[in-house]
């Protein structure tokens, strides 16, 4: 939609405003080569988020398609996820724990005599 220099400087200084949650007096007031570059940099900002949602959505599709498919594909993907959250060997840890305590308790129970 192309706009005449009214309205695009009013709509920088709309969205300027909006996203900083300053309000329109304000930002109306001051420099308008920094307001210019900060919609600039706030433009920029949006579409590299939108970027990712769509790489975000499209990895959700293919992992959709691989539960289906290859469900060990996608369990062997859930293992990368874990190890590259710095999860994967607390869980480890966490399961080795629990198994030492179950492997105690049961080293601990006495035998019941067989009636």
């Amino acid at each position: 939609m192309p706009w005449d220099a009214e309205q695009l400087v009013r709509r920088v200084i709309v969205e300027v405003s909006r996203e900083t949650g300053q309000p329109v007096r304000v930002v109306a007031g001051e420099a308008f080569a920094m307001t210019l570059w900060t919609w600039a940099e706030l433009r920029l900002m949006d579409r590299e988020a939108s970027i990712m949602r769509m790489g975000e959505r499209t990895d959700m599709a293919g992992q959709m398609a691989m539960a289906f498919h290859q469900p060990h594909d996608l369990q062997k993907m859930e293992m990368r996820y874990l190890k590259a959250a710095g999860q994967l060997s607390q869980m480890f840890e966490h399961t080795k724990a629990r198994l030492m305590h179950v492997a105690q308790a049961a080293a601990q129970a006495k035998p019941t005599p067989e009636a």
